[in-house]
């Protein structure tokens, strides 16, 4: 009676053992699928719903075919909360190392505001066109393009400066709805001019931007890319990049 105890008993821990190992290799698969999901698509915990959230894509998701033709693309996940209305703006000319100084052709668009949250994929895109740059940028349904003329697309890589305001090392960034979202900017230093702006002798570079600007902000936006101080206007209203490239 007690062999059959014990050998009952064995039975019973050996496969409470099995199915151990067989749960810890299926929360094993489902870790790796969890992290690989996390780089494609950006981490992004959403623990204050009523602020825009924004994490960089460690791998752009882009197909091989349009691919071959991009020099750079960079892709972000945007979170926007509820009633979130902002403008897509895009240009390439004459940039300022800091700020939102800009000066040269530019693309913009908006769409109507979302009772509810809502995921959105931002794209920005380059390619070389004969002997120009080509910038193409997509903001959920919305998108443009825009000629970088003023740029050497033949030292795109190893010359530019690139300035994002967030990046995918340091993870995911929440920002108050009325705050200018300078995305990423871009400019070549070698191209250094002194340009006289609003009174000011101000050192430009050939380069460009991608903002998302709250639709409250836009004519404040328009005044800073024209190297003007809207009224009551503090550092608070734009957001800094992260990092440069």
């Amino acid at each position: 009676m007690k062999f059959a105890i014990r050998t009952i008993t064995a039975v019973i821990i050996l496969a409470g053992l099995v199915g151990l190992v067989r749960l810890s290799n299926s929360n094993r698969r489902l870790t790796d699928q969890v992290e690989q999901l996390e780089a494609e698509l950006g981490r992004m915990p959403i623990d204050q719903p009523d602020r825009v959230h924004l994490v960089e894509i460690e791998t752009p998701d882009v197909p091989p075919e349009i691919a071959s033709h991009l020099i750079r693309v960079w892709q972000f996940r945007c979170y926007s909360p509820p009633g979130y209305d902002v403008v897509r703006f895009s240009g390439g000319g004459r940039v300022a190392e800091k700020g939102l100084y800009f000066s040269g052709g530019s693309t913009s668009g908006w769409g109507t505001p979302q009772a509810e949250a809502h995921h959105k994929l931002v794209t920005i895109s380059f390619q070389k066109i004969e002997d120009r740059l080509e910038a193409f940028e997509s903001f959920g349904g919305s998108s443009g393009t825009t000629s970088w003329g003023r740029f050497d697309p033949n030292h795109f890589d190893d010359s530019i400066v690139v300035q994002k305001l967030v990046s995918s090392k340091q993870g995911a960034r929440s920002f108050d709805q009325q705050t200018i979202l300078p995305l990423l900017k871009l400019y070549d230093p070698r191209s250094a001019e002194e340009k006289d702006v609003a009174g000011e002798t101000l050192t430009t570079y050939s380069g460009g931007l991608f903002v998302l600007c709250p639709k409250a902000r836009e004519s404040d936006f328009s005044q800073l890319t024209r190297g003007e101080t809207p009224e009551d206007f503090t550092s608070r209203w734009i957001a800094t990049e992260t990092e440069d490239e």
